[in-house]
């Protein structure tokens, strides 16, 4: 009987078996709060992208009052 070798893991296979192991390996309360960061950063960015959205009209609407028609 011949044991073959097995073969070495993917480079993703390896990422994902690392990733589930750390996961498990780290208490709830780090996870949620790891959690809570994501999601406070995603209303920031939110906040930061829309104002700034918000800022740009702002500007093109009185540079157009401004700027003499033609």
């Amino acid at each position: 009987m011949s044991d073959k070798p097995e073969p070495d893991p993917s480079l993703i296979q390896a990422g994902l078996k690392l990733g589930s192991h750390v996961v498990t390996s780290l208490a709830p309360q780090f996870l949620t709060l790891c959690l809570v960061v994501a999601a406070f950063l995603g209303v920031l960015f939110w906040f930061v992208d829309a104002r700034a959205r918000h800022t740009a009209e702002l500007i093109n609407a009185i540079l157009a009052a401004c700027l003499p028609k033609q």
